[in-house]
């Protein structure tokens, strides 16, 4: 991975990756009230964009290409709700601490990436065919779906700083 860049996280074993995403439609995340959301930001309003942390998750088969996700320098993590509806949620807690977590204790932070023309998709470990979404509206938040199409974008962007 020449020309990766990669952060160095107090404590952490694991390398902590930083990318950026967006989504198709040139939306890209930023906090608002505590919640990750999907927006056109523009001039200075660029500042607000989150980047996005992630590390690989050993605990599953590297074929899949797990990833944990974070914001806020790690220490944010985006999870998967229990329950048969998931539901997506910022987590106190940091990124590094996840890397040595069992497999169960780990898999509702984990994303299954894969990629396809150009974008990515990312799919809930916890909750199979579920993937990560922007809506087709602006300034709304990220969330989960099943059913993606004109009203839930699941194709990313994803691109390492």
């Amino acid at each position: 991975m020449d020309g990766d860049k990669v952060c160095a996280m107090p404590g952490a074993q694991a390398m902590v990756f930083r990318s950026r995403i967006w989504d198709v439609n040139q939306k890209s995340l930023y906090l608002q009230n505590d919640e990750l959301v999907a927006g056109y930001l523009q001039g200075p309003n660029s500042a607000l964009e989150e980047k996005i942390y992630w590390i690989p998750n050993r605990n599953f088969n590297r074929e899949k290409f797990p990833i944990i996700l974070s914001i806020k320098d790690g220490s944010q993590c985006l999870a998967c709700s229990f329950g048969a509806q998931p539901v997506l949620q910022l987590e106190s807690i940091r990124i590094s601490d996840l890397y040595n977590d069992s497999k169960e204790d780990s898999t509702r932070f984990t994303f299954f990436r894969s990629y396809k023309n150009g974008m990515w998709r990312f799919e809930s470990a916890s909750h199979p065919g579920w993937f990560l979404c922007t809506s087709s509206r602006s300034n709304e938040p990220l969330g989960l779906t099943q059913n993606p199409g004109s009203a839930h974008v699941i194709d990313f962007y994803f691109q390492l700083l």
